[in-house]
């Protein structure tokens, strides 16, 4: 089978990963679709996400392939670069820009072993919800309050919905990246249902029967306008679009933001992300540089509000870094055996690929083989305003914790 792995804009976490792929394919990888020469293919990938300007290069290739396979979440529905359609970027899912059927291959990262199956025109079909295989055992009971995700884990197994977090496992699949498992609440990246944004936010909304949810009365005959008063939603749940469409903004249905641009994707990304939100998404976005990028973000709080970071915590952070330039020796020599190695070290440390349990101050969860937790554990933090700084990035923050301002140095 002649495959072709294209990737176009964003992280190329997925792009490195199709490198597992097993033996029998005669594999073309292009990191520069609009510079493809062409060339018949049984199998076209498509990782990253997509702009209008990328659909010349899309027909070309979809011209010259069999079919067609969307792998990751960037190219299913427009992933976590997507959260940029909330400020007019105009950002596709493959589906929308190519005119022929697309097997999707969700997640972020993507799973290598459904991309395998895709190959052959197996389509994952497994809808189970991830709360079905969850050992934390929603029970769906109604909420007593909804609090930020920046109370940290106490390594119980209650349901992160019953404590009020918010958790798309309702709306999901299981993954081999189990953010649950990092003390991180599932962002719903492997949708399990249509419509999976819609339906949690109808889910969640119906957990929170008990929770004060403030209006006001608009002179329309309604109450149709939160209170300008914050209540507990609002204070707990303060940037709706990225807690809910995390994954899935561009291929909502939802017009096309009107929210002024600050002039580049990563920053209408960042801007208007909850801080604690920060090394999550510097993990799903930042590429083969996804840990030193997370590391900036984090250490930039950290240093400029004056958090303490234990000596374990600076050496395990010392072994992330080092790991990662072992991963980018790999992807660079296309050798999958050092490639295995590494991102089963990152995984061991970080929690998986996403880096779940990289967090302020320290880990989440505990870490095989380093049984004192005390040493590395990370532990509630108060919200300062402020203009912070670290490496290759610079972000502000407003009182509530809410991001105003975010760049990223080019290299």
């Amino acid at each position: 089978m002649k495959v072709g792995i294209f990737q176009f804009n964003g992280c190329d976490k997925c792009f490195a990963e199709s490198l597992l792929l097993g033996g029998g394919h005669e594999v073309e990888r292009v990191s520069v679709p609009a510079s493809w020469k062409g060339g018949k293919l049984d199998v076209a990938v498509i990782t990253g996400y997509l702009l209008p300007k990328d659909k010349s290069a899309l027909d070309k290739i979809a011209a010259s392939s069999g079919k067609m396979i969307a792998y990751g979440s960037c190219a299913t529905t427009g992933g976590v670069f997507g959260l940029a359609y909330q400020r007019g970027n105009d950002i596709h899912p493959l589906s929308t820009l190519v005119p022929k059927e697309i097997l999707n291959v969700d997640g972020c990262l993507g799973e290598v072993e459904e991309l395998e199956a895709a190959l052959w025109g197996k389509i994952p079909n497994d809808k189970s919800k991830l709360c079905e295989a969850c050992s934390r055992h929603s029970t769906c009971q109604y909420l007593d309050d909804v609090v930020r995700q920046l109370e940290i884990e106490d390594g119980d197994e209650v349901c992160f919905n019953n404590k009020g977090f918010l958790c798309s496992g309702y709306v999901a699949r299981s993954c081999k990246e189990n953010c649950v498992g990092s003390g991180t609440p599932c962002r719903g990246c492997k949708p399990s249902i249509k419509d999976p944004s819609f339906r949690m936010l109808g889910m969640f909304a119906t957990l929170m029967a008990n929770v004060e949810v403030a209006t006001e009365a608009t002179g329309k005959g309604g109450t149709d306008k939160l209170a300008d008063a914050p209540d507990a939603l609002t204070r707990s749940v303060p940037d709706v679009s990225g807690s809910l469409f995390r994954f899935s903004l561009p291929a909502s249905r939802l017009p096309l933001g009107k929210a002024p641009s600050a002039g580049n994707v990563l920053s209408d990304v960042f801007i208007g992300r909850p801080i604690e939100e920060l090394p999550l998404i510097t993990g799903l976005l930042g590429g083969l540089k996804s840990i030193s990028f997370t590391l900036d973000v984090v250490e930039a709080y950290e240093n400029g509000a004056g958090l303490a970071v234990s000596e374990k915590t600076k050496a395990l952070r010392r072994e992330l870094l080092a790991l990662e330039k072992d991963l980018q020796a790999a992807v660079a020599k296309g050798n999958k055996e050092a490639y295995k190695a590494a991102t089963s070290a990152i995984r061991k440390v970080a929690g998986n690929m996403n880096l779940s349990n990289v967090y302020f101050g320290g880990f989440k969860v505990p870490i095989q083989g380093y049984d004192d937790t005390t040493d590395y554990r990370s532990h509630v933090f108060e919200i300062k305003a402020g203009k912070y700084a670290s490496g290759s990035v610079v972000y502000e923050i407003d009182s509530s914790g809410l991001v105003i301002a975010f760049t990223r140095k080019e290299e």
